[in-house]
């Protein structure tokens, strides 16, 4: 008998990356996202699969959750969210809202069915902590609640609150993920190796905010898939938050010189003045770096792919599909 799942954000990166996955494991895939699935690019391939079932929705509607949810599923994968710096600053209270409330909804249904939940989290829960690397009990340091660049890391940590809190009165099975700067092909061009790889193929120069040389830990798209499945499937990730990253650290100018020299390119780089362009609103972070032992040890999980490889996998995906250069 297949097994069901479901899989909120199915529309995104991720989302799409894991239903791929999932399908190909012959599961029965129900699918969750805001957006119109025939203009969806992101799903065009497993979009007439006949084991992938999508439902149109938002997180916040109990009609919606009530259409979608499968409760003799066997996993819910929760990706849905508010994703990308710009739009935390430039609208907060749905942020909140979609984050917290949507998943608030999907814990209670969760815990009526017993179906296990996989929260995917993120690795701005632990703000500007400069003791890195950083383990899953790390405390977190934040900015002012002025400073709307950290209204996601609030909300993703409060929803880790509300599944700890489940799980310690009731049992209930959950797992966490916090993903550390994941890349690949699908990606949003709003982040540094996306908009990069689409700029620079586009012939517009790649930016660069504030000299570059703040470091990240950037994580193959196939990578994090794999951890995923494994946090969501093993008895052993019960009740446990696991990082999801990439322990080589590169700077933003590396990575963006990375991409310059695989696609060839002339370009010069336009370097950015962040409080030039947002003002007081946003806070940049200099380190952001996971210690993975946990993973390791307890799902087996390591990343495989260097990040010369994944932007040449990413750039070879580009050049293959002109559509994503078109967004």
């Amino acid at each position: 008998m297949k097994k069901k799942v479901m899989v909120t954000g199915a529309a995104g990166l991720i989302g799409s990356h894991l239903i791929e996955k999932l399908l190909k494991l012959d599961h029965i895939v129900f699918g969750f996202d805001i957006v119109d699935i025939e203009n969806n690019n992101n799903l065009k391939d497993i979009k007439n699969n006949q084991n992938f079932i999508y439902f149109k929705g938002d997180v916040r509607s109990d009609e919606n959750l009530n259409s979608f949810f499968q409760s003799d599923a066997s996993v819910l994968y929760h990706l849905a969210s508010v994703v990308g710096v710009n739009r935390y600053m430039e609208d907060p209270m749905s942020l909140i809202d979609i984050g917290v409330l949507g998943t608030r909804k999907l814990i209670q249904k969760c815990y009526e069915s017993n179906v296990r939940m996989l929260f995917t989290s993120t690795s701005e829960v632990y703000g500007k902590n400069p003791n890195v690397p950083w383990n899953e009990n790390s405390d977190r340091i934040l900015g002012s609640t002025n400073v709307d660049r950290w209204s996601y890391s609030t909300s993703k940590a409060l929803c880790e609150h509300m599944l700890f809190g489940m799980h310690h009165k009731y049992n209930w099975p959950m797992s966490i993920i916090r993903f550390f700067n994941v890349y690949g092909p699908k990606q949003n061009p709003i982040y540094i190796i996306s908009k990069s790889i689409h700029n620079i193929l586009n012939g517009v120069s790649p930016e660069l905010y504030d000299g570059g040389q703040q470091t990240r830990c950037f994580t193959y798209i196939e990578d994090v898939i794999d951890g995923i499945i494994l946090a969501s499937t093993l008895d052993t990730a019960v009740g446990h938050i696991f990082n999801l990253g990439n322990t080589v650290e590169n700077t933003m100018a590396e990575a963006v010189n990375t991409i310059l020299k695989v696609t060839d390119s002339k370009l010069e780089i336009n370097h950015i003045k962040t409080n030039e362009r947002y003002g007081d609103l946003y806070e940049d972070i200099p380190r952001r770096v996971p210690m993975i032992d946990k993973a390791n040890n307890l799902l087996n999980w390591r990343p495989l792919t260097r990040m010369h490889d994944g932007i040449l996998k990413t750039v070879d995906w580009v050049k293959k599909n002109p559509w994503y250069l078109e967004k």
